[in-house]
C-alpha cells in the first residue's frame, strides 16, 4: 500500500545495513544503480554498508562491493562490468542501432526481438568466448563436452560448454582479497548449490550462526562457485565438495542467513534486497515468452522470503528468546511495465549489451532512491520490531500485499479457534507479535508448522 508523500524517508543513521543480491544474469546491471544510490544515502547519513551478500552475478557483484581493489566500490563495480559486457555485435550496437529506425520498419510484433537476438548470440551462445568473462569450448572436439563424452569419460569441470578462466582473472584485478582479512572489513557471504545433494551453502568471511558454515578466506573460487550455472559453466571445487550456481537451490539469499541478520543485538539492522526477477506477467504469446516466464517465476521463487524472516523475528522478540533489536527489510524489484503485452526475449538474463545494461544501471538507481526516499510499509507482516518496505519499478507488487494482512487475520481466527481437544488456553494464544506456543517449541518453529 503506498504512503502518503510527506512519509519521512529511511533512516540508515546508527543502522548496520545490509545489502543482499539475487542472480540473474544481466540483470545484475540494475544492481549496479541500486548500489551506487545506497552508497550514496549511507554517505548522506553518516554510515556504510557493512554487510554484503550475493548469488550468482549477485555474488559478482557482492564481492566487487565488499572488497574493490582501488578502495572505491562503484568506480570498481563500473569497470569489472565494462570488461565483461559483450563487444559490439556487429561493430556497433544493434539494440541501440534498432531503436533509431524508423516505427514502420518495427512494426511487426516480433520485430524487437531482432537486435536481441543477434547480441545474445554473440554473448550467450558466443562460439569464440567472451573477453574477460568466458572461454568456449565449442570449436574444439576435444573438449566441447557433446563430443568429448562419447571417446572418454569427462570429469565436472569438463562438462560445460565454457571455461570461467577468464572471469577467475577479472575477478582477482578488481577485488582485494586481502582486505577480507583487515580489522573492520565489510562481512561478505556468497551462495552456492552443493552438487552432491543440492543443498544451499554459505561461504562467508565471518564466524556464522550456522555451524555447518565455518569462516572462510574468500577467494574467487567462492564467486566462480555461486555463478556456475550448469551446462554453459563447470562446477566448482572447493575443499572435498564440487559446486553449481546458489539460484538453483536458492536465488534469494536472506532466509539463509536470517540468523546471522538477527544476531547482533547492539543495534538495528536495515536489509536491502535487490531482486531481479519480475514473478507477475502477462500470459505468454510465443515460446520466447514462455522460457522467460519459466525462469521468472522459478528464480524468483521466494519473494515473499522476506516476509516470513521479519514475522519469525518478530515472535521471537515478543517471546524473549532473542535481543529486542529492530530488524527492516527494504525489498527492491526490477519489475516489467504492467499490462506490457511486448514479446519478451527468452534469454533477456544472457543480453550483456552495453545499452542494455546501461538501461538497466538507470532503472536500478532511480528505484533504490525512490525506496529510500518513499518507503512504502507492508502491512501485515511483522509488528512493532520487524518491518517490510517495498518498491517495485512500477509498483505491480501492490496489489497483492493484502494477502499479508489476510493471512494474519486468518492465523489469529484459527488460534482462536477451539483446538481438536478443547479450547485454546489464554496463554497459548499468539497476538499481534506472538508468544511460544504451549508444547515448548520456539516461535520460530510455530511459524514454520503454521
Amino acid at each position: 500500500m503506498p504512503n502518503d508523500d510527506d512519509r519521512p524517508r529511511l533512516e540508515l543513521r546508527g543502522k548496520r545495513v545490509v545489502l543482499l543480491l539475487q542472480g540473474g544474469g544481466a540483470l545484475g546491471g540494475y544492481q549496479v544503480g541500486a548500489h551506487a544510490a545506497l552508497a550514496q544515502a549511507c554517505r548522506a547519513a553518516g554510515t556504510a554498508i557493512a554487510w554484503v551478500g550475493g548469488i550468482s552475478i549477485g555474488a559478482i557483484n557482492a564481492a566487487v562491493i565488499a572488497g574493490p581493489k582501488s578502495g572505491d566500490a562503484d568506480a570498481e563495480l563500473r569497470a569489472l562490468w565494462d570488461e565483461i559486457l559483450s563487444p559490439n555485435f556487429p561493430p556497433f550496437d544493434t539494440s541501440a542501432v534498432w531503436d533509431r529506425l524508423p516505427p514502420a520498419l518495427r512494426a511487426n510484433p516480433l520485430a524487437a526481438l531482432v537486435p536481441k537476438y543477434a547480441n545474445w548470440a554473440f554473448s550467450a551462445f558466443n562460439p569464440l568466448g567472451q573477453p574477460n568473462f568466458f572461454g568456449s569450448r565449442v570449436f574444439n572436439p576435444l573438449e566441447n563436452p557433446w563430443v568429448a563424452q562419447w571417446s572418454r569419460p569427462l570429469n565436472a569441470g569438463e562438462l560445460a560448454f565454457y571455461d570461467t578462466a577468464p572471469l577467475r582473472a577479472t575477478l582477482d584485478r578488481h577485488v582485494d582479497w586481502a582486505a577480507f582479512e583487515r580489522s573492520g572489513a565489510l562481512r561478505l557471504s556468497l551462495g552456492a548449490t552443493r552438487v552432491r545433494d543440492g543443498e544451499t551453502v554459505f561461504f562467508n568471511s565471518f564466524a556464522s550462526r550456522n555451524p555447518q558454515w565455518p569462516r572462510i578466506a574468500p577467494c574467487a573460487d567462492h564467486v566462480l562457485a555461486s555463478a556456475a550455472l550448469p551446462p554453459a559453466f563447470p562446477a566448482i571445487g572447493v575443499g572435498t565438495e564440487l559446486y553449481w550456481d546458489g539460484g538453483l537451490s536458492s536465488n534469494t539469499p536472506i532466509a539463509d542467513l536470517a540468523e546471522d541478520l538477527t544476531a547482533d543485538a547492539t543495534r538495528d539492522t536495515i536489509v536491502f534486497l535487490v531482486d531481479l526477477w519480475d514473478r507477475k506477467g502477462s500470459a505468454p504469446r510465443s515460446f520466447d515468452d514462455v522460457f522467460w516466464r519459466q525462469k521468472s517465476i522459478a528464480y524468483g521463487s521466494r519473494k515473499d522470503a522476506a516476509a516470513a524472516v521479519l514475522d519469525t523475528h518478530e515472535l521471537e522478540v515478543e517471546a524473549r528468546r532473542t535481543a529486542p533489536a529492530r530488524l527492516e527489510v527494504c525489498q527492491l524489484m526490477l519489475e516489467r511495465p504492467p499490462g506490457d503485452t511486448a514479446p519478451q526475449f527468452a534469454y533477456g538474463d544472457a543480453d550483456f549489451s552495453r545499452s542494455t545494461h546501461a538501461a538497466l544501471e538507470r532503472l536500478g538507481l532511480a528505484d533504490m532512491r525512490a525506496a529510500i526516499e518513499r518507503p512504502e510499509v507492508v502491512r501485515g507482516v511483522g509488528g512493532r520490531y520487524a518491518t517490510l518496505y517495498r518498491h517495485g519499478t512500477y509498483g505491480k507488487h501492490s496489489a497483492t500485499d493484502g494477502s499479508f494482512e489476510a493471512r494474519r487475520a486468518r492465523k489469529r481466527a484459527t488460534l482462536r479457534a477451539p483446538s481438536i481437544g478443547g479450547e485454546i488456553s489464554g496463554d497459548a494464544y499468539i497476538s499481534v507479535g506472538g508468544a511460544a506456543s504451549t508444547d515448548g517449541s520456539s516461535s520460530g518453529e510455530v511459524l514454520a508448522k503454521s
